[in-house]
């Protein structure tokens, strides 16, 4: 089974996620409370209008910054300003959305976040 990788685009409005994505020069937009339920419900409308089967269907999440900051809450806003080299009022209007960042600062959070998920990676929990 051939697993098809769709770029899907992620904003949220009030409190809701908002999913929009092109198949086949379709575009597609959904609504949900959840990431899993956008997927869930995009899924669907992919096996309504295209007869894809959801089971072959995955998706590379693009967010903006205010859905990316909602989805992953646990992380210190703060800490990641300073780890990405930005100020933390500056930070803090990306992620409410009052403004959008810079190519260069949205390169400097992505490495971030990348190193911060490579340090992960590597951690493992000892019990003693």
């Amino acid at each position: 089974m051939n697993t098809l990788k769709l770029d899907l685009l992620i904003t949220k409005e009030n409190n809701t996620y908002k999913g929009s994505l092109t198949y086949k020069n379709n575009p597609l937009t959904q609504s949900a409370p959840s990431i899993p339920g956008l997927e869930t419900q995009l899924k669907k409308l992919l096996w309504e209008f295209e007869s894809l089967d959801p089971e072959t269907v995955e998706f590379n999440h693009y967010y903006q910054c205010p859905a990316f900051f909602s989805e992953f809450a646990i992380l210190n806003k703060e800490q990641l300003a300073a780890y990405a080299g930005i100020g933390t009022d500056r930070f803090d209007a990306f992620s409410s959305g009052r403004e959008k960042p810079s190519p260069e600062e949205a390169e400097r959070i992505e490495n971030a976040l990348k190193e911060l998920a490579y340090r992960l990676l590597k951690t493992s929990l000892v019990l003693s």
